[in-house]
């Protein structure tokens, strides 16, 4: 597991800047709670890649989700203010980009952190903390606790350091590192990604970010090692060889999750739906549900788009709702989603993006 010290950081944006010199690939915060000042550092460029690689590898992906609806959100808010530990699995609200079914890896792109016309990660990152601070949003970061060993980190951006004994950074994900990254960062673990939320209070909405580098793996090992493979649950890839980089998308998925149901007599099932032209035979694929529980499909053939009914046994399935994963022989994530549960009483249906 690597050595993060998973923690989230709860409070008030007091300010945002850029880190000082230019040079350092950050966004400063500092956030205000329970009366003292924290300080959280967010990458908004890489400085992992090898020298010579070129400058569009160094930008980050990114996703910024307006309408965060996802069963996590209620953990969320139950984090106190200040920083405080988070205990690593499904069940204690920690975060796995690859496992807990956030957001669809597909729909990240990559940014510069300066981009033309003012438009880049920083200034994106800084317009939503500026709003959350006008409107005194809650704002959490996950990521990892540091014990602060320098009593003027940020003096150069806002003229003085917090006094609290810890940072807060790798405010991203946190597994897939190759070997030769992971040798020297040790970082590499489940259960442990970091992101940042805030929470509109006044509509009831919370916004949620994303971030990730180039250079990590969309599937990983149980110790968060990568693990080579392709099945369409991966973020784009970028041709920098080109100016401002070709997109390359996935290759389409297999299959796909499609709905989730519980009957009002709670019997559970889920929908998958073969996406391919060709017939799928379904031997050795398995649904896991909630991180934990997997459990082995039908083996027969689906022809192509034909759907499948899995029923499950009951209790299977959350009325408070969890995370599905679809995973193929090779045991390689090929979908991952939310589902949202419902009516304990009268049943309910879920559709899985």
């Amino acid at each position: 597991m690597g050595h993060i010290n998973y923690q989230c950081l709860r409070g008030k944006i007091h300010a945002v800047a850029p880190a000082a010199p230019p040079t350092n690939p950050h966004l400063w915060v500092i956030l205000e709670a329970n009366g003292e000042q924290w300080f959280a550092t967010i990458n908004v460029r890489s400085d992992k890649d090898a020298f010579g690689e070129p400058a569009g590898k160094s930008y980050l992906y990114y996703l910024v989700d307006t309408d965060f609806n996802h069963p996590f959100v209620p953990s969320i808010l139950a984090r106190p203010e200040g920083l405080s530990a988070v205990e690593r699995s499904f069940a204690g609200g920690a975060l796995d980009f690859q496992r807990a079914g956030l957001f669809d890896p597909n729909a990240m792109r990559v940014l510069p952190p300066d981009g033309p016309g003012h438009d880049g990660l920083v200034q994106r990152l800084t317009g939503i903390l500026q709003l959350a601070k006008d409107q005194e949003c809650d704002v959490f970061f996950y990521g990892n606790a540091f014990s602060k060993d320098n009593p003027h980190q940020t003096d150069a951006a806002f003229g003085y350091t917090p006094q609290t004994p810890f940072g807060l950074d790798n405010v991203h994900m946190a597994q897939g590192d190759p070997q030769a990254i992971n040798m020297r960062l040790r970082e590499n673990g489940v259960w442990h990604d970091g992101a940042s939320f805030v929470w509109d209070g006044r509509a009831h909405r919370m916004t949620a970010i994303f971030l990730s580098f180039q250079s990590q793996a969309w599937h990983t090992n149980d110790i968060g090692d990568p693990i080579d493979g392709a099945t369409g649950a991966e973020a784009p890839a970028y041709d920098f060889s080109k100016a401002d980089g070709a997109l390359i998308m996935p290759p389409p998925r297999l299959a796909q999750l499609t709905s989730a149901h519980r009957g009002p007599d709670g019997g559970p099932s889920v929908v998958l739906t073969n996406m391919s032209h060709d017939p799928l035979d379904l031997s050795g694929w398995t649904l896991v549900v909630d991180a934990k529980t997997a459990i082995d499909l039908p083996a027969t053939k689906l022809g192509p788009g034909q759907p499948l009914s899995v029923t499950l046994t009951p209790g299977s399935l959350e009325d408070r709702g969890g995370v599905l994963m679809l995973v193929n022989p090779s045991g390689l994530s090929v979908h991952c989603a939310a589902y949202r549960g419902g009516d304990s009483l009268a049943g309910w249906s879920s559709s899985l993006g």
